[in-house]
């Protein structure tokens, strides 16, 4: 995953991406799960490369609060060495948005100063039945990387609510972009935890690492 500036500088960038995502929304009726890293589209959001689970987001719940990762599982891949995202990794949602995950601010402006990049792109809602998050940032003319992240999720019962996560990553030199997409549970804790445990970068721990 994308790691940012200042005290948090990038290592190996060409294979750890982080997130950005799509500015315009539009409504859409699809439900399936792409490949090969291509986009799909949510039942109620964004056009997104995440979708949000079969059966997930019927009802409506209080997602304000913490949550964490639970039975994470790389479901697609064309990455020689794919890692799920960590469980344990947690979030803080209120009744709108994401507000960090594992500690971080998840936040435009703090994301771009993060990652010391404009971000291209950036797509993060919450409404009781449904989550969506993505970020894309694009250094290829740099010689960077081009990086996205997105998830898509929906509640399943008060305390339960399933992901798929997507991450991708592309050089100026490879003609299609490595991804891992990947699914698991939030699930609902009854207080704050901040911390991901030491040498793993927040958002690499939420959305897996190629």
């Amino acid at each position: 995953m994308l790691l940012g500036g200042g005290s948090c500088s990038y290592v190996n960038s060409t294979i750890r991406p982080i997130a950005c995502l799509w500015v315009t929304m539009l409504a859409a009726a699809c439900n399936g799960s792409g490949g090969g890293g291509g986009e799909t589209q949510s039942p109620t959001g964004p056009q997104f490369p995440a979708v949000v689970p079969n059966g997930a987001g019927n009802l409506s719940i209080t997602m304000a609060g913490t949550w964490t990762i639970q039975d994470a599982a790389v479901i697609e891949t064309n990455a020689a060495t794919p890692a799920p995202p960590l469980n344990g990794t947690p979030f803080v949602l209120d009744a709108q948005r994401i507000l960090t995950i594992g500690g971080l601010s998840v936040a435009p402006d703090d994301l771009a100063l993060f990652l010391g990049a404009q971000l291209v792109s950036y797509v993060n809602m919450t409404d009781g039945r449904t989550l969506f998050y993505g970020v894309t940032v694009d250094r290829r003319p740099a010689g960077g990387t081009r990086e996205e992240i997105a998830l898509a999720g929906g509640a399943i019962d008060a305390d339960t609510i399933a992901v798929e996560a997507f991450s991708s990553t592309q050089s100026p030199s490879q003609v299609e972009p490595e991804f891992v997409r990947s699914r698991y549970t939030l699930v609902r804790v009854p207080s704050p935890a901040t911390v991901v445990p030491v040498g793993i970068e927040p958002l690499e721990a939420a959305f897996g690492a190629r």
